[in-house]
């Protein structure tokens, strides 16, 4: 089940959030739940990143954010395990230094796990929002591109089984300075619940997309919800392995002017862990 809706004057709002989440209720015929009815496939939404809502959270928990659009937020899950949580919250700092970039802090996202179902909260990775600022030399679009770098580099480092100091439940949701993504292995009714930020007045947008996910060929999971980065999507692509197999071929041709020598930080380009839709969101 997918919905988007738009104020078509660019208000922000946050009516325009309350009716995106009754649009996602309204799909759920469309959501799938396993034995218990209260643990879901996957529910989620996408909007323009929320700053007046931002800034006042962060404010709450000692981090200073500079003006819109000069930031981007890493929403990211992550080992319940307060020891390994701390590691790859370490790691991904160290990533986005050497990066160039700077880590403004990290705030614990509120949840209400009792609005979930016992498989769901079982599942249940820790959430946090990693903010980070953008270089006053550094443009939007290339600030874009840089986090998109980071993300690549962190899910190799800190995700990869083949590391023993890998996360499995390290995933980022999203990473960017103009969009974020509220999501999980949710059903529809339980996203303003579980997630507390989502009932809040100051956190507003003009653009909206939801998705309830019906899985046929994949169990679900927090990660496998959508929206993905950048799409949400109906998945069951039944050439998936002929596309994958065509984008590696071609990797060693790809030159990008606007990446320079980072282009080769982010191959390959598809992540073979992730579902079909989340193998196109990579390509896209």
């Amino acid at each position: 089940g997918i919905g988007m809706l738009v104020n078509i004057k660019g208000k922000r709002t946050h009516g325009l959030i309350s009716d995106s989440l009754k649009v996602l209720t309204n799909l759920t015929h469309r959501a799938g739940v396993g034995a218990e009815p209260d643990s879901g496939d996957g529910a989620g939404i996408l909007f323009q990143m929320p700053h007046k809502f931002m800034r006042k959270a962060c404010a709450g928990c000692g981090i200073k954010l500079p003006r819109d659009g000069e930031y981007g937020v890493a929403m990211m899950f992550v080992s319940p395990d307060r020891e390994r949580r701390a590691q790859t919250l370490e790691m991904f700092k160290g990533i986005v230094e050497n990066e160039g970039l700077e880590e403004l802090g990290v705030r614990v996202v509120p949840t209400y796990p009792d609005a979930i179902g016992n498989a769901a909260r079982n599942a249940c990775p820790a959430i946090r929002q990693v903010f980070i600022r953008r270089p006053k030399e550094m443009s939007c679009a290339d600030f874009e591109r840089k986090l998109y770098v980071v993300s690549k580099l962190a899910v190799k480092q800190i995700r990869d089984v083949k590391y023993l100091v890998s996360d499995p439940y390290f995933y980022l949701a999203s990473i960017s300075s103009r969009t974020i993504v509220y999501k999980g292995m949710l059903v529809p009714r339980q996203m303003a619940e579980f997630y507390v930020d989502l009932k809040d007045e100051d956190m507003e947008s003009a653009i909206a997309l939801v998705h309830s996910r019906y899985s046929t060929n994949t169990f679900p999971s927090w990660e496998r919800a959508h929206p993905i980065q950048y799409l949400i999507h109906n998945g069951e692509i039944n050439t998936i392995r002929g596309n994958v197999n065509w984008i590696k071929a071609r990797e060693s041709l790809l030159i990008s002017d606007k990446f320079g020598d980072d282009l080769k930080k982010v191959l390959p380009i598809i992540n073979e862990d992730g579902s079909d839709s989340a193998m196109l969101d990579d390509f896209l």
